[in-house]
C-alpha cells in the first residue's frame, strides 16, 4: 500500500511538471512574439559572394568573400582588405543568469564608455528583430588612440550565451562599408 502510495505521488508530480513546462513553453512563445512586435526587422540577404563563418559554436554569419582572417576560431577577427581599418569580430561568453537581456545591455553600457571616449557620450540603442529573435544594435562613434572609429555593435542571447558583433570602421569611411556591414548583421543567426 505505502508502495502505491509513493507511485501514485510521483506521477501526480510528474503530471504537475509536465503541465508547468507545456504552460511555460506556450507563454514561453507569446512572450518571444510579444516582444518581437514592432521592432525592426533585419532578414538575411541574397550574398552570393560571401563566405559563411560556422566555427564558433551556436552561430553563424555571412562576410564579404575576400574579407581577410587575422583572428583565431575562438575570437574571429576579419579586414576589409578594400577600407583600411575596417574590421568585424565576434566574441561570446555566458550569459549572466541574473539579468535579462535588457540588463545585459544597460550593464554593458558603462563597460563601453569606460574603455574609450564616446561621441557626445552617446550610444544609440535599439532594440531589433534579427532573423526571428531580439537582439540589441547599439551604433556609436568613439575615440581611442588617437583615432576615430564609427562602430556597430550586436548583442545576441542564444541558448545562455551572449554573442557580440563589433563592426568598426573609421569615421569617415563609415558610408563606404555600410552596405557590407548592413548584409553581415543581417546573416547573423
Amino acid at each position: 500500500m505505502k508502495k502505491l502510495t509513493k507511485l501514485g505521488l510521483l506521477a501526480v508530480i510528474m503530471l504537475i511538471a509536465v503541465m508547468l513546462l507545456t504552460g511555460c513553453g506556450q507563454q514561453g512563445e507569446e512572450q518571444k512574439k510579444d516582444e518581437l512586435e514592432g521592432l525592426a526587422v533585419y532578414t538575411e540577404e541574397e550574398t552570393s559572394d560571401y563566405t559563411t563563418f560556422t566555427e564558433m559554436a551556436g552561430v553563424e554569419l555571412k562576410y564579404p568573400s575576400n574579407y581577410k582572417s587575422i583572428g583565431k576560431s575562438t575570437q574571429p577577427m576579419f579586414m576589409d582588405p578594400d577600407v583600411t581599418g575596417a574590421s568585424f569580430n565576434l566574441v561570446s561568453d555566458n550569459f549572466p543568469s541574473a539579468l535579462t537581456f535588457e540588463g545585459y545591455v544597460e550593464a554593458s553600457l558603462p563597460g563601453i564608455k569606460s574603455q574609450m571616449t564616446i561621441k557626445d557620450d552617446n550610444i544609440n540603442v535599439e532594440y531589433i528583430n534579427l532573423n526571428g529573435r531580439k537582439a540589441a544594435k547599439l551604433d556609436y562613434v568613439a575615440s581611442s588612440q588617437g583615432q576615430t572609429m564609427a562602430l556597430t555593435q550586436i548583442l545576441i542571447k542564444k541558448d545562455n550565451k551572449a554573442y557580440v558583433l563589433t563592426l568598426a570602421s573609421s569615421e569617415a569611411d563609415k558610408d563606404a562599408v555600410s552596405e557590407k556591414f548592413d548584409k553581415i548583421i543581417k546573416s547573423f543567426k
